[in-house]
C-alpha cells in the first residue's frame, strides 16, 4: 500500500507540472518574454486556490523569466505571486520573505504601486495571523499610495481589506460603510468578480448588526455574480455566509443545508482556512440544534485544519467543546478543553475578566459533577462483571462474523481489482487501435495533397503558362478573344489558391484559430491588391478563445464562407470599406462581414451559387448564416458556429 501511495502522489504531481509546463510554453509560443510574463501572471490566478502547485509552477517560471530579462518592474509582481501561494498553502514566513524581496526591488526603481501592494498583500498575513494592529498599519499603508496614483481596483482592494477587520475587530458600522466604498468603486471600473466580493462581505456585516433582510438579499446578489464568472470559491464563501445566517435565524435545516454546499466546495479547493470556517460554522449550527455530538465532531475538525497562531479562534471553538462535552456529561472532556480555553484565553486580550469567571466556574461545576459520576461507577462496576462475562460469548459470535465477513470483502476486492484491470487492458487496446487508425488516415491526407500540389498544381500552372505564351507569342488582334484568355487565366488562377486552400485544410487533422485568422488576414492581403481604394479592418475580440479548434473540415468551410462573402463585396458592392470581426457570444464564435456598398433587395435578388454554396457550407457544420442588406445600405453576413 505503502509504495501505491507514493506512485500516486508522484503523479498527481507530475500532472500538475505537466499544466504548469503548458501554460509557460503556450505563454513563450510566438510571444516576447516579456507578454509571456504578463500571460503567466493571469493564468496564476486560475490556478491559486483550485490547485495551488499548479499556481506555484507559474509563478517559479516567472521568476525565472524575469531574471533572465533583469526586468525588475515584472520581477516584483512575480514576487507577489510567488508569496501568495505560500499565504494560501499556509506558509506566512516563506510568504513575507517573497514580500520582503518585491519590496527591497520596488523602492529600488521607485516602483509606487508595486510597493503599496505589498504593504496590502502582507497586511493579509498579519490579518490571518490574528496580529491586527500590523494589518491596519499595512492596509492603510496601501491605501494611500493607491488614493495618490489613482489606481482604482487597487484602492478598492485596500478599502476592502480594512472593511474585512474592521468586521473582526467588531466595529461593524465603520466596516460597512468601507465595503460601500469598495463596491461603489468597484462598480465604476466594472470589476465584477471585485463587486461579487464586496455584495458578499456586505451580506457578513449585516449579519452581524443583525439585518437578516439585506444580508440575505446581499448573499443572492453575490451567488449570481459568482455562478456567473464561475468563481468556485466564492461561491463557498456565499454559502457559508448563508449557513451562519440561518443558523443565527435558528432555521437549522436551512443553515445546514447550506453550510454543507460550501464544505463540499472547500473539500474541492482542499483549502484548509476555508474548511476551518466552514467547520467551527457547522459546529455551531449544531451546538445551537442541540445536536452536541455532531457539534463535538466538526469542532473537532475545525481545530484540526486552524492553524496555531489562530488563538481567538482557537479559544472559541475550544470553549464550544467544553459546553457540548458537558451537555452529553462527558465532564472530563469538558475540563480538558475549558483548560484549554483558559490557556489560550492568558495569551490574548480579547475577552473581559466577567467571561474568564464565568468559565473557572463552569469549570468548578464540571469537575464536581465528574467527582459525582466516578463514585456512581465504583457502584455500577460489580454488576458489570457480571453483564461483562455474558457479553464474551456475543462477542465471541460477532468476531467470528466479522472475520468471516472480512474474508469474503477480500475475496470481492480481488475480484474487483482483477476486473478493473482487464478494463484498462481492453481501454488501451481500443487507444492503441484509434491512434493507428488515426495515422493511416493522415498518411492517406498527405499522399492526396500531394498528389493534387503535383498533379493537378502543375497542370493549372501549365495552362496559365500556355495562355501567357498564346497572348505574348502571337500578335492576336481580336479583341474578344484576348478578353476570353484572360478570363481563363484569372479562372485559372483563381483555381490554383483555392486548391491550395484545400491542401491546407488536408495536410491537417485539426486548424487553430490562429491558422484561420492567419489564412483571412492573407485573403484580405490579396483582395487589398485587387483594390488599394477598400479600407479593409480585420478586428477579432479579446473574448475569442484563441486555442479554440476546428475539425479540417469546419476551418476550411468557416475560411470559404469569409472568402466568398469579401469577394461578392468587392465585385458587386462598390463599397469603399469592409470589415470583418469575430467575436464570442456566449458559447458560440461569431463572424460578421460587413460593407458600406450599394446593398441589394433581399426578397427580390437572384440568388446565384455563391449565396447557396455559403448556406449550405455554414449548415454542413452545424451553423447558422443571417444575411442582411437593403439598397444604398450596405450589406452584412453573420455566421454563428
Amino acid at each position: 500500500m505503502l509504495f501505491l501511495f507514493f506512485i500516486t502522489g508522484g503523479l498527481f504531481g507530475q500532472s500538475n507540472k505537466q499544466i504548469a509546463d503548458s501554460i509557460v510554453a503556450n505563454a513563450k509560443l510566438n510571444n516576447s518574454d516579456s507578454l509571456a510574463i504578463q500571460i503567466i501572471h493571469r493564468d496564476f490566478f486560475k490556478y491559486c486556490y483550485s490547485k495551488p502547485e499548479v499556481a506555484r509552477g507559474l509563478a517559479d517560471a516567472s521568476i525565472e523569466l524575469c531574471d533572465k530579462r533583469g526586468d525588475d518592474f515584472l520581477m516584483i509582481r512575480a514576487l507577489l505571486r510567488h508569496g501568495i501561494y505560500y499565504d494560501i498553502i499556509g506558509k506566512k514566513d516563506s510568504a513575507l520573505l517573497d514580500y520582503n524581496k518585491a519590496y527591497k526591488i520596488a523602492n529600488k526603481i521607485d516602483d509606487i504601486d508595486g510597493k503599496a501592494s505589498v504593504y496590502n498583500n502582507k497586511g493579509l498575513i498579519y490579518w490571518n495571523s490574528e496580529n491586527y494592529n500590523e494589518a491596519m498599519e499595512n492596509y492603510l499603508s496601501s491605501l494611500k499610495i493607491f488614493e495618490e496614483t489613482d489606481n482604482k481596483k487597487s484602492q478598492a482592494n485596500s478599502l476592502n481589506n480594512i472593511g474585512l477587520l474592521l468586521k473582526e475587530l467588531k466595529r461593524y458600522k465603520e466596516s460597512k460603510n468601507y465595503h460601500i466604498r469598495a463596491l461603489k468603486l468597484r462598480k465604476s471600473i466594472e470589476d465584477t468578480y471585485g463587486v461579487g466580493a464586496s455584495y458578499t462581505n456586505l451580506s457578513q456585516v449585516y449579519s452581524y448588526i443583525d439585518y437578516p433582510d439585506s444580508t440575505i438579499y446581499y448573499s443572492h446578489k453575490a451567488f449570481k455574480i459568482k455562478e456567473k464568472i464561475g468563481d468556485k470559491r466564492g461561491l463557498g464563501i456565499v454559502y457559508n455566509n448563508l449557513g451562519q445566517e440561518y443558523n443565527i435565524l435558528k432555521q437549522f435545516d436551512s443553515s445546514e443545508y447550506y453550510l454543507k454546499k460550501a464544505d463540499k466546495i472547500y473539500d474541492e479547493l482542499k483549502s484548509k482556512k476555508l474548511k476551518a470556517t466552514n467547520s467551527s460554522a457547522l459546529g455551531s449550527m449544531y451546538f445551537n440544534s442541540g445536536n452536541f455530538k455532531q457539534s463535538i465532531k466538526y469542532s473537532e475538525a475545525a481545530l484540526n485544519f486552524t492553524s496555531e497562531d489562530e488563538i481567538f479562534t482557537q479559544f472559541k471553538i475550544r470553549r464550544r467543546l467544553a459546553y457540548a462535552y458537558m451537555n452529553l456529561n462527558a465532564y472530563k472532556n469538558s475540563v480538558d478543553n475549558f483548560d484549554i480555553a483558559l490557556t489560550l484565553k492568558d495569551s490574548i486580550a480579547k475577552q473581559n475578566e466577567v467571561v474568564a469567571t464565568q468559565e473557572v466556574f463552569e469549570k468548578y461545576q464540571s469537575a464536581e459533577k465528574q467527582k459525582q459520576i466516578l463514585i456512581q461507577r465504583a457502584e455500577l462496576a460489580e454488576q458489570d462483571l457480571i453483564i461483562q462475562k455474558r457479553n464474551y460469548q456475543i462477542y465471541g459470535l460477532l468476531g467470528l462474523a466479522l472475520i468471516l465477513g472480512l474474508i469474503g470483502y477480500l475475496f470481492y476486492n480481488q475480484q474487483k481489482l482483477k476486473n478493473a484491470q482487464l478494463q484498462k487492458e481492453n481501454e488501451l487496446k481500443d487507444a492503441l487501435l484509434k491512434i493507428e487508425t488515426q495515422n493511416k488516415l493522415q498518411e492517406q491526407r498527405l499522399r492526396i495533397s500531394r498528389d493534387l500540389h503535383d498533379n493537378i498544381g502543375a497542370q493549372l500552372t501549365f495552362i496559365i503558362s500556355s495562355i501567357d505564351n498564346l497572348k505574348y507569342g502571337f500578335d492576336i488582334k481580336d479583341e474578344k478573344l484576348n478578353t476570353k484568355l484572360e478570363t481563363i487565366s484569372d479562372f485559372t488562377s483563381g483555381t490554383i489558391y483555392e486548391l491550395r486552400d484545400t491542401i491546407w485544410a488536408m495536410n491537417k487533422s485539426e486548424i487553430t484559430f490562429e491558422d484561420l485568422q492567419s489564412r483571412i488576414s492573407n485573403y484580405i492581403e490579396k483582395a487589398h491588391l485587387y483594390d488599394s481604394n477598400i479600407r479593409f479592418d480585420f478586428n477579432v475580440d479579446d473574448s475569442v478563445d484563441v486555442n479554440k479548434k476546428f475539425t479540417s473540415v469546419e476551418g476550411m468551410n468557416i475560411h470559404r464562407v469569409v472568402q466568398e462573402a469579401i469577394h461578392n463585396s468587392l465585385k458587386y458592392a462598390n463599397a469603399t470599406t469592409i470589415e470583418v470581426e469575430v467575436s464570442k457570444v456566449v458559447s458560440n464564435l461569431v463572424f460578421k462581414i460587413s460593407d458600406n456598398g450599394k446593398g441589394f433587395d433581399i426578397t427580390n435578388v437572384k440568388r446565384g451559387n455563391g449565396l447557396n454554396n455559403m448556406e449550405k457550407r455554414v449548415r454542413s457544420i452545424g451553423g447558422e448564416i443571417v444575411i442582411i442588406s437593403k439598397e444604398n445600405s450596405g450589406t452584412e453576413i453573420i455566421v454563428t458556429i
